[in-house]
């Protein structure tokens, strides 16, 4: 395996977030997390994302029937008074999980200053805040992720990962385009992808405008607007926010 190769890490790094990274692979990529700084920023990368996704998901209540097939499958026909221990220490521990996910994400990281032995002209990786966005249509589902970071040559990139919700059109692009705050004409930044992860390499200039605009995406004839202004329907909006 290319263990250098970005797609390649992204996608196993999003799969071992998602849980559905097993056996030796998952032992494998635990390993190039713990000795190696671009996997251990893939897996980071993942995770934050993967979590602010999770958050526009709304709850759903369990149905009634779940609780009496849960409980048949642990007492068969002898089910115990209601409501059963079992239930509310579920929801107890429910209840103190989301509280612990609480205050990891709302609590400040504590620093501790340790010493350390740093092995002369060995990169550190420094932990930056993430600048991402989810494009949104009407319905506010979310079609694409976004997240604007610094590629391994110091050069801007908006990284784009096409999610399931997104609602495919295989004989029309999806262009994306930057609304500057001026109101001035929108500037595009390029087609995105239907499927998988993409990388957008941008301009400083280009990316602090990011930072202060809003962000379209059009639907586009096959190859992108023909009149570099959006012609079409604009079916997703959002814009890059600090997390």
């Amino acid at each position: 395996m290319r263990y250098d190769n970005p797609n390649t890490r992204d996608a196993l790094a999003a799969e071992y977030v998602l849980g559905t990274l097993r056996g030796g692979a998952r032992r494998r990529f635990e390993t190039l997390v713990a000795t190696r700084s671009d996997w251990k920023f893939a897996a980071s990368w993942w995770s934050s994302r993967l979590h602010l996704l999770a958050d526009t998901a709304p709850a759903v209540a369990p149905r009634k029937q779940v609780w009496q097939s849960i409980e048949t499958r642990l007492y068969g026909n002898k089910l115990p008074s209601t409501p059963s221990w079992w239930r509310m220490l579920a929801l107890g521990s429910t209840g103190i999980t989301a509280a612990l996910a609480i205050l990891m994400i709302t609590r400040a990281p504590e620093v501790i200053e340790v010493p350390v032995k740093v092995a002369v002209n060995v990169p550190v990786e420094v932990p930056v805040p993430a600048t991402v966005a989810l494009l949104a249509g009407a319905d506010s589902k979310p079609g694409w992720m976004l997240a604007l970071a610094k590629n391994k040559t110091g050069q801007s990139e908006v990284r784009v990962t096409a999610l399931a919700s997104l609602k495919l059109a295989s004989d029309k692009s999806f262009e994306l385009w930057i609304l500057p705050p001026d109101k001035s004409a929108p500037v595009s930044l390029g087609l995105l992808p239907q499927h998988g992860n993409q990388q957008l390499v941008v301009s400083a200039k280009t990316a602090a405008l990011l930072q202060q605009s809003g962000l379209a995406v059009s639907l586009e004839p096959v190859g992108g607007s023909p009149t570099g202004q959006p012609t079409g329907a604009v079916l997703y909006q959002g814009k890059l926010t600090e997390i």
